[in-house]
C-alpha cells in the first residue's frame, strides 16, 4: 500500500564520492593503478551503504514497517502529518523521549502517530518522510481495512 526509501539528499552522495575518492588517494604514493581501483570500489562501497542505511516506511499487510521495527496498524491511533514549525517542535522542543523515532535531518516533513497498546511503553511513532499525507492515507486505509475484517469475523 505505501512504501518509501528515506534516501538522502545530495549533499550525502556527493560526501560519499568524495569520500570513497579520498580513500584511494592514499593509495597514489604505492601505485596509481592500485589507487584508481580502491577509490572505485571505495566509491562503490560507500553509495552502498548510504542506500542500505536509509530507513524504509511501509504499510503492507495490516503492519507499519519502520526501518525494522513494525507494529500492528490497529495498535495506532489517527496519524497526524507534520510540516514546518509542527515537525520541528515535533522532533525539538516538545520531542517525547518515550515515542519510537525514525527522524532524517534531510527530511522537512513528518507523521506522528500515537501508539494505543496498554502493554506498550512507547507512546508514539514519529517518523521522517517526504509524503506525510499519502502515509497517514495508508495507515488510515490499513486500520479501516482491519476494522471491517474484524467485524466481518464476528
Amino acid at each position: 500500500m505505501f512504501h518509501e526509501r528515506l534516501l538522502p539528499g545530495p549533499g550525502v552522495w556527493i560526501t560519499a564520492v568524495f569520500v570513497g575518492g579520498a580513500l584511494g588517494l592514499i593509495l597514489v604514493p604505492l601505485n596509481l593503478t592500485v589507487a584508481i581501483v580502491f577509490a572505485a570500489v571505495a566509491i562503490i562501497a560507500a553509495l552502498v551503504l548510504v542506500v542500505q542505511y536509509s530507513p524504509v516506511l511501509e504499510v503492507t499487510g495490516g503492519r507499519f514497517h519502520l526501518g525494522r521495527a513494525q507494529i500492528e496498524v490497529a495498535l495506532l491511533g489517527e496519524p497526524v502529518a507534520l510540516r514546518g514549525q509542527e515537525w520541528a517542535l515535533t522532533i525539538g522542543q516538545d520531542f517525547e523521549p518515550l515515542a519510537h523515532h525514525c527522524i532524517r535531518g534531510w527530511t522537512r516533513t513528518g507523521l506522528r502517530v500515537e501508539v494505543l497498546d496498554p502493554q506498550d511503553p512507547t507512546t508514539a511513532w514519529v517518523a521522517s518522510t517526504r509524503r506525510p499525507d499519502d502515509l497517514a492515507l495508508a495507515l488510515r486505509t490499513a486500520q479501516s481495512m482491519q476494522e471491517k475484517q474484524g467485524k466481518q469475523g464476528s
